[in-house]
């Protein structure tokens, strides 16, 4: 019998496979151990790394987008570090830190045609101010200052700075205010929609556009007085600005608009150049050894010498993980808490209210999330005085009456409320805020409008016209108050009055307790009015005149702190980090890449509420200031 060797164990299937994951394990585990070492010494050198302390003299640079945001929006893939986009405060801020920075000598500002509302700017201008009073220089370059549009809003903010620079071909369009307003009443007709609309104070106008022809006097007499009081304040401002009388300002506003020599000619602006040449004459205005950094590159960069040194410092900073230490034993700090948008209950309702009333694309003030983050800052020890920001045209009563409980609640716990309003704090926005213990809003910061209109559209005549039929089984003499086939019964009707009435006269004795005035005096400034808030100082519905940095001082003044002391900001609710919003990203599923928008044009915007003001049935009352109707141009 031939002799067969026997087969190693190693040799069998089994064994084979046993060697290559014992072979494999080892060299994946030597691999890691590797790894983990060199790691370990890139994260021991990242953390001892310094980063390039800023320059001896610097130039802050700038391009200023034609959008700018109230509060931080999700993150963008197109944007540095996944970071969202830039917002006002972000800007004011950056500009606050480098007027007393030795270092910085000036700002070179690139801006692009604004679409910022009349408050925004004032905000602007107001930084832009603040730091030449510590004798920096701030310069301004344009390729065109509206050009063949409106360049009123562009060239207000323009005439904040020292010099105005424009690219030759460039054209200044100071072609004064105006406002347009659609009356759709003719085309709903023609539709067979009718618009089954009331409301209380006899300036509450939102609704004319679908319910007339033409404006009402008392909507007219409103606009003519809010157009006059905006237009004074844009012109004293550029007078003030380009050293001219406010008359002559006036006449070449009805002279424009200017090609580019003539708005030299017209001492309009200082010089026609292009962008590179405007660089170079800031950096020889800045002196020798000059170096550009980026406005808000730097105040990320003094941040961080300010936290701690090296990578922690930059990651803490990026993070929002740590608050500047400067707060002193026994002052508080100060919390931060933004609102903006059309005011709604909690995410749920939004679909329903926002798109009709404030348009596509709107954002949304939740009334739930913002009352969390006021009790949060009410419930924090740390926190003397909350400063909260409002941006808001209006919405649900009952959402507003939310957040106006969560300001009392703050105080009833010993917390001051310090509001900044910005471009509009009216109606919903004006009653959700009127019992802080001091309102500031900017000149041209719209608000009041406290009355209510609301309604329904009815369209059952366009189910007639396009052959649609309905039936309908109802139990209950009201249960089809809200269809939208139907106009107000009498006992409808007379259910939907008393709810406007009683909606109105709540919110007159808020008012009258929030600012410690009669109901007489309440009424006079009330029956749905739009004031500027230049206005509204007048007639005693805000308190004083200024932006959030105004609001921040006077806040740091309640809490004990000396008025340029630099006080830790507490934000509710809180900035989301980096990693943060990629872990939104993923558990969300979105990331805000561009994503598909309609614009509808102003004169259609009208047309696309017919179907979609038909869908209030959850939340039918609109507490809405003028509808956002009116240009700068």
């Amino acid at each position: 019998m031939k002799y067969k060797p026997s087969r190693r164990n190693e040799d069998r299937g089994y064994g084979r496979i046993l060697t290559f994951f014992v072979r494999f394990f080892t060299v994946l585990g030597v691999a890691a151990f590797i790894s983990a070492g060199l790691t370990s010494i890139t994260l021991i050198r990242m953390m001892n790394y310094q980063p390039p302390a800023l320059p001896d003299n610097i130039l802050l640079v700038y391009k200023l987008k034609s959008n700018l945001f109230e509060t931080t929006k999700k993150f963008s893939f197109k944007g540095p570090l996944m970071r969202p986009p830039t917002t006002l405060h972000e800007i004011a801020e950056a500009m606050d830190i480098a007027k007393k920075d030795p270092r910085v000598k000036g700002l070179a500002l690139d801006i692009e045609s604004s679409n910022y509302n009349l408050a925004q700017i004032q905000e602007l201008r107001d930084a832009v101010h603040r730091f030449r009073e510590y004798g920096k220089f701030a310069m301004v370059f344009a390729d065109d200052i509206g050009g063949l549009s409106g360049g009123m809003k562009t060239y207000y903010l323009s005439s904040a700075f020292d010099e105005i620079w424009m690219q030759p071909m460039g054209m200044v369009g100071i072609t004064g205010m105006h406002s347009e307003t659609p009356f759709l009443s003719g085309l709903m007709e023609t539709l067979g929609v009718t618009a089954n609309f009331d409301h209380r104070g006899k300036y509450k106008s939102a609704m004319e556009s679908i319910t007339r022809t033409s404006m009402s006097l008392p909507h007219k007499e409103m606009m003519t007085s809010i157009i006059d009081d905006l237009s004074s304040q844009i012109i004293s401002g550029v007078a003030e600005g380009r050293g001219l009388k406010p008359e002559h300002v006036k006449e070449l506003i009805n002279g424009a608009p200017y090609m580019g020599q003539e708005s030299l000619d017209n001492k309009l602006i200082d010089k026609l150049d292009y962008y590179d040449n405007f660089i170079a004459s800031a950096k020889e205005k800045s002196g020798e050894d000059i170096e550009t950094i980026d406005l808000l590159g730097y105040g990320f960069g003094v941040k961080t010498e300010n936290t701690e040194d090296g990578m922690v410092g930059f990651f803490t900073q990026l993070w929002h993980k740590k608050d500047t230490e400067t707060a002193r034993e026994g002052k508080g700090k100060v919390a931060l808490i933004y609102g903006s948008g059309m005011i709604v209950p909690h995410k749920k309702s939004s679909s329903s209210l926002v798109a009709p009333i404030a348009g596509m694309g709107e954002k949304t003030l939740f009334a739930d999330k913002i009352s969390s983050a006021f009790n949060a800052a009410a419930k924090n020890d740390d926190v003397s005085v909350i400063v909260f920001r409002i941006d808001s045209p209006g919405g649900s009563p009952g959402a507003a009456e939310t957040l106006r409980h969560a300001v009392v609640s703050a105080q009833e716990k010993g917390k001051k409320v310090v509001v900044s309003m910005g471009g509009t704090a009216a109606s919903g926005g004006y009653w959700a805020v009127v019992n802080a213990d001091h309102i500031i809003a900017e000149p041209g910061t719209l608000t009041g409008s406290i009355g209510v209109f609301a309604g329904k559209v009815v369209l059952d005549k366009l189910w007639k016209k396009l052959g649609v039929k309905w039936e309908a089984i109802t139990l209950g003499d009201n249960a089809d108050m809200w269809s939208m086939n139907s106009v107000f019964s009498e006992t409808s009707n007379e259910r939907f009055e008393a709810m406007l009435d009683n909606i109105y006269d709540n919110f007159i004795k808020i008012v009258a307790e929030g600012r410690e005035m009669t109901l007489e005096e309440v009424e006079k400034v009330a029956q749905g009015r739009v004031w500027t808030g230049k206005q509204a100082k007048e007639i005693g519905l805000v308190d004083s005149l200024g932006g959030i940095e105004m609001a921040l001082a006077y806040a740091r003044e309640l809490s004990g702190f000396e008025k340029e002391d630099d006080v830790p900001l507490v934000y509710y609710p809180a900035k989301k980090s980096t990693l943060e919003l990629m872990i939104q990203l993923l558990t969300e599923g979105s990331a805000s890449i561009s994503p598909i928008s309609v614009n509808i044009p102003t004169e259609l915007q009208g047309i696309y509420n017919l179907w979609t003001l038909s869908k209030l049935s959850q939340e039918f009352i609109v507490i809405s200031p003028i509808a956002e109707n009116f240009l700068l141009r």
